[in-house]
């Protein structure tokens, strides 16, 4: 008899960015492995998902009945926006919820991609077996990358310091440590500091993309993620305008920063060398794109485990990010020949990036990326084992 996983999901949907696929990749992997899945997600991932499929859904798909109290209705998921914290604290009371009143009994409570350690889960306590993750850790600006931040993102990142640091985190942290739940953290450092705790890095392109390299007749620079200044494009920008080489910038993405980014790529007289590609809706022109690339630059300010950087190399794409942040924390789990880590602040981390963007950009390399674990391999292996 297959097994029966109870999933919950706040953000799971099919081809609509990293945020929200991850989700629906881990489900997708259940699926496809026999498991019977009760997908527990709100009405608008659902309605995704069945026109993904054609309203043919496989057969050992389910969705258990949700009844979104009226905040969820106003706090929608939507991992662009900051309400989504708020909207996600809801989303726990309402799975809590479910569990007291459910009386059918699973082999398996799947909690996928969590917000994170520090906030309140509406899983742990209420059913068991139990698995969550993967979790995020925690990630601040460095020492010299909060000069870049608008005002907004300077106040939250503040508010998100008071949190972290607070009663409600340490005390939600330690009911996780507590319980008996399993954990997957998101390929950053283990802010648990528990070695049965699976570390895994994120992919949803699958292994050996690396063979499809084909070197571009231009060198070629990629940008990704959303336009919103903790993503650091003007660090990238001032380091690109500064390089005398003939190459070309391609740059995926939306956000409410374009306007700003666009600026800057004229105030650099990036013009001629810069093509605006938009946002990817199934990332397939990404993923295409990195195969003939030199280098992927990821200037993150903040960021926890960079699930567009672990696609970069295991596409064997070269990554050029900055240290002490989550995608350098990423690059550590893969083959070391395929990223460069730039330090210091100011103009010489400036002149740093340079450095290592011009390398890459000299230098075209194909190399296996010799990942240190398998996302979807590590994930069913971690079910089997909590279920036995």
């Amino acid at each position: 008899m297959n097994k029966n996983i109870f999933v919950t999901a706040f953000q799971t949907m099919p081809n609509v960015g990293s945020e929200n696929y991850v989700g629906f990749y881990i489900v997708k992997t259940l699926i496809s492995n026999g498991y019977n899945v009760h997908l527990y997600t709100p009405l608008l991932n659902q309605i995704e998902i069945r026109n993904y499929y054609k309203n043919n859904l496989p057969k050992n798909l389910f969705f258990p009945e949700v009844n979104a109290s009226n905040m969820l209705k106003i706090f929608k998921p939507n991992p662009l926006k900051y309400s989504q914290y708020i909207s996600n604290i809801f989303w726990e009371i309402n799975i809590k919820k479910y569990l007291k009143y459910n009386d059918f009994e699973y082999d398996l409570y799947y909690h996928v991609n969590s917000s994170s350690w520090w906030a309140y889960n509406g899983m742990v306590n209420n059913a068991s077996p139990v698995l969550l993750g993967p979790l995020q850790g925690y990630r601040f600006p460095r020492k010299g990358l909060w000069s870049y931040l608008k005002l907004k993102s300077f106040i939250f990142e503040f508010i998100r310091l008071c949190i972290l640091k607070s009663p409600y985190a340490l005390y939600n942290k330690s009911k996780i440590i507590k319980s008996t739940s399993d954990v997957l953290i998101e390929g950053e450092k283990n802010i648990f500091n528990i070695d049965k705790y699976t570390n895994v890095s994120h992919t949803l392109s699958g292994i050996d993309t690396h063979k499809n390299r084909v070197k571009p007749e231009i060198p070629k620079v990629i940008l990704s993620g959303r336009f919103v200044d903790i993503k650091g494009y003007p660090i990238a920008l001032k380091c690109l305008k500064e390089i005398d080489k003939d190459f070309i910038i391609e740059i995926y993405g939306r956000g409410p920063e374009e306007k700003n980014i666009n600026k800057l790529i004229k105030e650099y007289n990036l013009e001629d060398k810069t093509i605006m590609k938009g946002f990817d809706e199934t990332r397939e022109q990404l993923i295409s794109a990195m195969a003939s690339a030199n280098v992927f630059i990821a200037p993150y300010i903040r960021e926890s485990a960079s699930l567009m950087v672990s696609e970069a190399l295991y596409a064997g794409l070269p990554v050029v990010t900055i240290s002490d942040t989550g995608p350098s924390s990423v690059c550590s789990y893969f083959n070391s020949n395929l990223s460069k880590i730039s330090e210091e602040t100011g103009d010489a981390l400036i002149e740093n990036l340079k450095n290592n963007i011009e390398y890459y950009l000299d230098n075209f390399i194909i190399e296996d990326p010799r990942p240190a674990s398998n996302f979807g391999e590590n994930i069913l292996k971690k079910i089997e084992e909590t279920i036995n």
